[in-house]
């Protein structure tokens, strides 16, 4: 008796994996299906110190000429570099839809985390643009220890903006108290037609 039942229950778990593998074989083709209708943002963020250092960053040189036509400070250097892939997948009516994505910054110039988050839709306009919403939020620790997320205080700085492929955007600047340097986030897409 106990031999039958072992029979039987080797013969579920290969039915089992059987219709895994096929089920995983249609997951695969879908998946490759939607593949070809996938518009891809990479997006290039730099989170910028602006203070009264005066050394150059050779890092940040081709964004501090932009960052001296719209401040006065004395200088500027890069904190952090933070780079994703927003994937843009195509609806039904052949437009793209949202995508998002989201990166933890940890830098040792920072006190606290901070977390960038991306939502990226087609601007409609042609396929050489997007439209993003950006936030920059502070990543704090509770008394008791517990991580209190970006999503449950208010960002530092919050942008929305149309951007072309290659297009340099400076999206703002932010304190996180009034003794703290001022934060400057700039991004760069790059967008696969």
């Amino acid at each position: 008796m106990t031999e039958m039942v072992k029979r039987s229950n080797r013969c579920a778990l290969i039915a089992a994996l059987a219709l895994g593998a096929l089920a995983g074989v249609a997951s695969a083709q879908e998946s490759e299906a939607y593949g070809q209708d996938i518009r891809n943002v990479l997006l290039t963020f730099h989170l910028v110190q602006a203070d009264g250092f005066t050394d150059q960053d050779p890092e940040i040189s081709d964004v501090v000429s932009e960052l001296r036509k719209l401040f006065n400070f004395r200088g500027y250097r890069l904190l952090s570099t933070s780079v994703f892939n927003v994937g843009l997948i195509s609806n039904s009516s052949g437009r793209f839809a949202v995508g998002d994505g989201s990166q933890r910054i940890v830098s040792n110039d920072l006190e606290e985390p901070m977390t960038i988050r991306a939502r990226v839709y087609s601007s409609g306009r042609s396929v050489e643009t997007v439209r993003a919403e950006v936030t920059l939020s502070d990543e704090t620790t509770r008394p008791t220890g517990e991580i209190l997320f970006a999503n449950e205080r208010p960002p530092l700085l919050e942008a929305s903006v149309t951007m072309r492929d290659g297009q340099r955007v400076v999206l703002g600047s932010a304190r996180r108290t009034a003794d703290e340097p001022v934060l400057i986030l700039v991004v760069t897409p790059r967008i696969d037609p």
